[in-house]
């Protein structure tokens, strides 16, 4: 309580101002106003979000941890109970209305030029689990497992994924709260030795991992991640190795708890994070549009499909109309019966995922950031009448879709990444 209290003061003391704002203004809660806390201190900040923290100790009380962004960027965060009763009161109103706790994100947005994860994080073998078959080791934020026993150097690259990602993610301005936090569970994942095993846990054709919200669960094949075995042991192999399936998977499994979000968007930012440059932990966002580019030419290169999806230096993008309103079930079906067709989708989906981020409107992502949590407010208020408005007020904003082809062919073709729309 002692840290808590100092963070409050730390806050609240340089903003203390006579002509602030009183408890008594009706300001809307998301947006940046004055809060004010039970001493009359005021601090002027952006709400991001609420979390019920569980308590370690059967002797501690549950609490509300409040979020909130300065004006610099920076984030405090500290208990709800510390804010003046007017203020709790706004705060537990708005939280029946908007049940995840997380607020709108308000601009400026900073987005990052890296992310620096620990290229080193701390692994610990627990045993071999009977239920699964499978060895047992625990990272900060994973329980995870793998039927074959991992060289402490594949370990040590696996796991400075797994805990990076994480961060990695909730680095984006999007405020998609990826870190586990208060009564969410650990993350879970298991990597399999061979296609067979992979496929018996559910494993789809054609695909290259999958992740399981029911059981919390990421799946990855041994063989997505250029894992092979040499001599007695298995290790990564220089030439083959890649992360992009388990960065895929593993941003499925940080954003899981948005369960409303289109599948166009869902699967875009999956692939959008695998084609950032990574290595040791650390994840690169200097320049990603032409990462993007980079990762869309390369993925198709010599294979059975590369004329069929890029023929002659030109990337067949799927229409952005049948990506907007494709369902889960759709895109299920095309990977399934057309591995072509399932990867433009999947490839098509990145790269609307990264126009809305970086290049639409004045290139900062507001519109989609706007769109993404007015959605997922909407849909989990069982308000789907309203979703359309949302999707036509921020994505669509007065444009055709044929407008909106023409805006991202120019936008991708500055950076070095030729399209043409088909079916």
């Amino acid at each position: 309580m002692r840290f808590i209290i100092y963070l409050l003061s730390l806050s609240f003391s340089f903003c203390i101002s006579s002509a602030s704002l009183s408890a008594d203004d009706k300001d809307p809660v998301e947006g940046v106003r004055v809060w004010t806390n039970s001493k009359k201190q005021d601090l002027t900040a952006s709400l991001v979000k609420i979390v019920y923290v569980k308590p370690a100790k059967k002797e501690d009380k549950p609490r509300y941890d409040v979020t909130f962004k300065l004006k610099t960027g920076k984030k405090v965060t500290f208990d709800l109970e510390l804010l003046s009763k007017p203020h709790k009161d706004e705060l537990w109103a708005w939280l029946k209305g908007n049940p995840y706790g997380v607020a709108k994100p308000t601009p400026p947005y900073t987005w990052p030029t890296q992310h620096n994860g620990n290229n080193s994080p701390k692994v610990e073998y627990v045993k071999y689990d009977e239920e699964r078959y499978a060895h047992l080791y625990k990272t900060a934020h994973f329980d995870f497992y793998s039927d074959e026993r991992l060289t402490n150097s594949t370990i040590s690259k696996c796991v400075a994924l797994f805990d990076s990602i994480v961060g990695a993610i909730d680095s984006l301005p999007l405020e998609l709260d990826t870190i586990p936090s208060g009564d969410k569970p650990r993350y879970q994942a298991i990597l399999l030795s061979t296609r067979e095993k992979y496929m018996q846990m559910g494993g789809i054709h054609n695909s290259g991992g999958f992740f399981s919200s029911g059981e919390n669960l990421t799946v990855i094949p041994f063989e997505s991640l250029g894992i092979e075995k040499k001599g007695n042991n298995w290790i990564f192999d220089g030439k083959n190795r890649s992360f992009s399936t388990l960065v895929h998977e593993l941003t499925h499994h940080s954003t899981s708890h948005w369960l409303h979000t289109p599948a166009w968007f869902y699967e875009g930012l999956a692939e959008y994070m695998a084609a950032m440059p990574y290595q040791s932990g650390r994840f690169l966002f200097t320049n990603p549009g032409s990462s993007l580019s980079s990762d869309v030419r390369s993925k198709y290169k010599n294979t059975v499909i590369e004329d069929a999806v890029f023929p002659k230096g030109v990337f067949q993008m799927k229409h952005p109309e049948q990506l907007l309103t494709i369902t889960y079930e759709g895109w299920g079906g095309d990977l399934k019966k057309n591995l072509t067709n399932g990867s433009r989708n999947y490839t098509s989906s990145m790269i609307l995922a990264y126009f809305f981020m970086h290049e639409d409107g004045n290139g900062d992502g507001h519109n989609l950031i706007q769109w993404l949590h007015e959605h997922r407010a909407a849909a989990a208020s069982r308000k789907d009448s309203e979703l359309d408005a949302i999707f036509k007020k921020h994505i669509l904003r007065d444009r055709t879709y044929k407008q909106l082809e023409e805006e991202i062919k120019t936008a991708m073709g500055k950076k070095g990444l030729r399209l043409e729309f088909a079916p």
